[in-house]
């Protein structure tokens, strides 16, 4: 007897619930106390499409590194989009930053209540954050030069898959790290 459903039905609808609770976690900070609603919400879904993103962009090196015909060229492709992402949330970040440092803004309330949050998470979230642009340019400059050369296993292609990885693993930190940062204190 047949299944009802099929792999590929199950998939949309997990791929589906995931993205509908994804995208609701920076839309709730519209019913917060703040006064930087705008620059929240628009920096909260950039870093929430970057890091989908970046999943899409990592689950495309598996077949890169097979060897599979336009993997390469597929990856690129997504990859510079995701640059372009990282580029758009950087600077919406930097657009809600000075609220974060203003008056009776988030900074202040964490130097106060909590310090060490603040060394710790904070300057290390900044910084950890503004990686991804570097190791993401990289990363598609590599598959541009070298896209018709990769072969399966070579020295190039597990580079670009190690700057892939280290691109997504820092979008990773920079968003836990952020709604964490959020939960403590709203700007």
């Amino acid at each position: 007897m047949r299944s009802l459903f099929n792999a590929r039905d199950f998939a949309i609808t997990q791929a589906s619930a995931a993205a509908l609770l994804f995208f609701s976690i920076p839309l709730l900070n519209i019913i917060g106390l703040s006064n930087h609603k705008l620059e929240s919400v628009l920096h909260g879904l950039g870093a929430t499409i970057t890091v989908i993103m970046s999943c899409q962009v990592i689950h495309l090196v598996y077949p890169m590194l097979r060897g599979k015909n336009g993997a390469a060229a597929k990856l690129e492709w997504v990859l510079w989009l995701t640059n372009l992402m990282v580029l758009i949330t950087i600077v919406l970040g930097n657009w809600l930053y000075p609220a974060y440092r203003g008056v009776d803004g988030a900074q202040q309330w964490l130097m106060y209540h909590k310090p060490e949050v603040h060394l710790i998470i904070m300057e290390y979230k900044e910084f950890v954050s503004l990686y991804p642009l570097p190791l993401g340019i990289a990363a598609a400059f590599l598959l541009r030069r070298f896209r018709y050369a990769l072969e399966p296993g070579s020295a190039v292609s597990g580079i670009i898959a190690l700057l892939i990885t280290l691109f997504w693993i820092c979008l990773l930190i920079g968003l836990a790290f952020g709604i964490g940062l959020a939960k403590l204190k709203m700007v």
